[in-house]
């Protein structure tokens, strides 16, 4: 007599019939190693160029491209670096794109979380228009107002200035979008206590929602600082003094029609993706956290 046993924790009964739980079974570590497998390869598609632009930067000018097959380089040197350095403006260029990113950072957070709590709590004619209004800003490319923001700009006399560069940055509609999911997350509840409490509308906006809108702050901040300190359109049309330019355009100057200085270049661009990521490493752990909260209600 054959007796069978079954392990009934591991079926799983809905509409199509009984299905086997492949928890801790074969399946489940095979996929697991494929998941894996697939992140360490495109974390080494993504982190190899970075790596390969600076070791490479470590070579002397005349070893680049004759050993260029070799990635490790067999005598580094910081000459790129110091060259880099003393024959080019370099501190004034990381000073103009400190300037520009943390500006518009703070002009972006402040607008946008105004506008954005605004369009989430607020009660007023006209809001599912305005909101309307503000994604379809976001299909406009960029590139479409260049000519006639520069028109403006130079009407009221601020080329090559920092607020000519910034107009066009500050108060995204991307940040006004993230900003108002956000703040549709936030009960009602808090508003209408603080309200029966006697706080007006301002301050409920600086001493609730600011602090509960912290993660989301962080990853718009975050966003916002690279978009700015990778922006290299707009300041190279809008800007004719050398003292002006930001990183980005001044590490163009280093390419040449004729010949380029790719040493220095490599370490400029090494140069411009440090501030990215020590501003990914501060806000690190509020990152990840403010995207997951910022796409909640629709």
């Amino acid at each position: 007599m054959v007796t069978l046993s079954t392990d009934v924790d591991n079926l799983d009964f809905d509409d199509d019939g009984p299905s086997i739980d492949r928890e801790g079974s074969w399946y489940d570590t095979a996929a697991k190693v494929v998941a894996h497998a697939i992140l360490l390869f495109m974390s080494a598609v993504a982190v190899f160029p970075f790596v390969w632009a600076f070791l490479t930067s470590l070579k002397p000018e005349d070893k680049i491209f004759t050993t260029i097959t070799q990635i490790i380089p067999t005598d580094p040197t910081l000459i790129n670096y110091v060259n880099m350095w003393l024959q080019n403006p370099l501190d004034r260029w990381v000073l103009n794109s400190l300037v520009l990113a943390v500006g518009v950072v703070f002009f972006t957070l402040l607008l946008d979380t105004l506008a954005g709590y605004a369009l989430a709590k607020g009660d007023f004619k006209g809001k599912s228009i305005i909101y309307t209004l503000v994604i379809g800003t976001l299909v406009i490319p960029p590139q479409v107002v260049l000519v006639p923001l520069y028109l403006e700009m130079t009407m009221l006399n601020w080329s090559n200035t920092y607020w000519a560069i910034m107009v066009l940055y500050i108060a995204n509609p991307f940040g006004t979008f993230m900003m108002r999911q956000f703040f549709l997350g936030v009960p009602d509840s808090l508003i209408e206590a603080a309200r029966m409490d006697g706080c007006s509308t301002f301050q409920i906006y600086t001493r609730i929602m600011l602090p509960l809108a912290k993660p989301a702050l962080s990853s718009l901040g975050v966003f916002t600082f690279i978009f700015v300190w990778g922006s290299f359109l707009w300041p190279l049309i809008i800007l004719n003094d050398a003292a002006m330019f930001p990183l980005q355009v001044g590490i163009g100057l280093l390419t040449g029609r004729y010949s380029s200085q790719w040493g220095q270049l490599l370490a400029a661009v090494i140069i411009a993706a440090l501030p990215v990521m020590v501003a990914y490493l501060l806000a690190q752990r509020t990152f990840m956290k403010g995207i997951a909260l910022s796409g909640g209600k629709g």
